[in-house]
């Protein structure tokens, strides 16, 4: 097999359960919690590392901002054979604590990749059995985890921040109404995905910002919090079994 197109991975460069984040930085922050991290390829916005935690062979992949460059990353890691992948990163909380943490267990799909996948007419929704392992580490190591809706948009500045535009405030009273937790760019894309390419799929996130007032959580309490997201995403998927 020659390499894949934009990942620049060959079958054997990474291994079947995947943690895949946004942020090409926090692949090396990742990368520093496993035992034989190694570069497996970088190129643009995807950087992939492999490695092993505490006896479980995993990668870590990045892809960029939003829906279409994460779809471009899940087509290529199910192509080299990767089997469950899971979204660490952040939300933007609606009404939430700063600091907490958000288990999708569905996405409201505004975001204009996943159709190509799939009709609206279909859910966004996550594997149940890896979000169960997910769900009893994080309670069990006394998370502040909320589990629920979650909303996916492609504008960040006119559908999730308008105000850091000029823009008039957000209205969240539809998020309330329909439960939405948090909002971000990528989830209901991966849930879609999932389902179509038979990937198991969950998405983990850390509440770094609320929508109305748009407010940022600081510096060390972000870093304290993403610590806290990458183990407890770690062993999940090391608990998770391929079916």
């Amino acid at each position: 097999m020659t390499k894949s197109l934009y990942l620049r991975c060959e079958a054997g460069d990474i291994h079947e359960r995947i943690l895949l984040t946004g942020d090409p930085a926090r692949v090396d922050r990742i990368a520093g919690m496993l035992s034989g991290a190694h570069q497996v390829a970088q190129n643009r916005e995807f950087y992939v590392i492999s490695g092993d935690w505490h006896g479980t062979p995993v990668s870590v992949v990045s892809s960029g901002i939003g829906a279409p460059s994460a779809a471009i990353a899940l087509e290529e890691l199910a192509q080299l054979g990767a089997r469950a992948v899971v979204r660490v990163g952040t939300m933007m909380g609606v009404d939430l604590p700063m600091g907490s943490f958000v288990l999708s267990t569905g996405a409201a799909r505004f975001e204009g990749t996943s159709p190509a996948y799939l009709g609206l007419e279909y859910p966004a929704i996550p594997d149940w059995d890896l979000v169960q392992y997910l769900l009893e580490i994080a309670r069990a190591r006394d998370l502040d985890i909320r589990l629920g809706l979650t909303a996916s948009f492609d504008a960040f500045y006119p559908q999730m921040a308008p105000t850091l535009a000029g823009r008039k405030p957000l209205d969240v009273e539809l998020f309330k109404r329909a439960n939405v937790l948090a909002l971000d760019m990528e989830t209901s894309l991966l849930y879609v995905i999932g389902t179509t390419l038979h990937l198991a799929t969950a998405s983990m996130c850390l509440i770094t910002n609320n929508a109305e007032p748009f407010t940022i959580i600081d510096q060390a309490a972000r870093e304290m919090g993403e610590d806290a997201l990458i183990t407890t995403v770690l062993y999940g998927l090391a608990n998770w079994s391929a079916s």
